[in-house]
């Protein structure tokens, strides 16, 4: 698995380069509107292309679980759960947070994950627990276990149901206790929790695309993942709540109170 993360990690920063090279390129004309504030171009399609053909290549049993959907969805013992663009918003404007990510299932079980943030050129993969890495820098997240001076990632999902208005609603009360920070990508997200840059990450409206690569790298890397009641529904269940661990029952408590 090991040696197969490494030609995953080389596959995503060559898909890393092609987004980064194609971004200064892109024209108004090319972009397409899915629905509200949700975008996507023949980057993307692109940029998955590439991911499900080189896939295909290093490992020919698994199937693919993917957001652009160029390749059928068939159910399989090993599945690749890619988003090739995640962050396409900021992407499309001009932004610079977005990023690769890439994840294989086993059954019910992420087994490998790796994210690629091309203009830092951040790398973050992991396999087993204890290994989750950044660069080859082994991950650790942060020991901050209150949510006074935490420093917090979030998001706005494209569609604001009454469940995730309230999650913000919640936020807003802790705005001066706490920093909150929204970066429009949150593959990119739960990888600073692994990496201790955030203490805490959560959004509602998300896709298991955007979460399978990283909520695996934070669970190597020390931190924890549920869904807003706690559970571990956060692959399918289009929530989560991502930590370090030691904050996680008072983001619970204090800031989504929806169980």
């Amino acid at each position: 698995m090991d040696k197969l993360c490494k030609n995953v990690e080389v596959l995503a920063r060559s898909t890393g380069e092609y987004l980064k090279n194609e971004q200064a390129k892109l024209n108004k004309k090319d972009i397409e509107l899915k629905g509200a504030r949700d975008y996507v171009t023949y980057i993307d399609k692109e940029a998955e292309k590439i991911l499900v053909k080189g896939l295909k290549e290093l490992f020919p049993v698994a199937g693919f679980l993917t957001e652009e959907e160029t390749v059928d969805y068939v159910e399989t013992e090993y599945t690749w759960i890619i988003d090739p663009l995640d962050g396409t918003t900021n992407y499309i404007h001009g932004d610079t947070t977005y990023a690769v990510s890439v994840a294989l299932r086993h059954k019910q079980e992420i087994v490998l994950g790796v994210v690629y943030d091309p203009i830092t050129d951040q790398m973050y993969s992991a396999t087993t627990p204890g290994n989750a890495k950044q660069n080859n820098k082994i991950l650790d997240v942060s020991t901050h276990n209150t949510i006074n001076n935490a420093y917090l990632g979030c998001g706005i999902p494209y569609v604001l149901d009454t469940k995730g208005e309230l999650v913000l609603q919640n936020a807003m009360k802790h705005f001066r206790s706490c920093s909150f920070r929204i970066k429009g990508a949150a593959a990119i997200e739960i990888c600073y929790v692994a990496a201790g840059v955030t203490d805490a990450y959560f959004h509602s409206g998300l896709s298991a695309w955007d979460v399978a690569a990283g909520t695996f790298i934070l669970k190597c890397a020390g931190g924890k993942s549920t869904d807003f009641s706690g559970g571990n529904n956060y692959l399918f269940g289009r929530e989560l709540v991502a930590s370090n661990g030691f904050i996680h029952n008072e983001i619970m408590d204090h800031i989504i109170e929806v169980s």
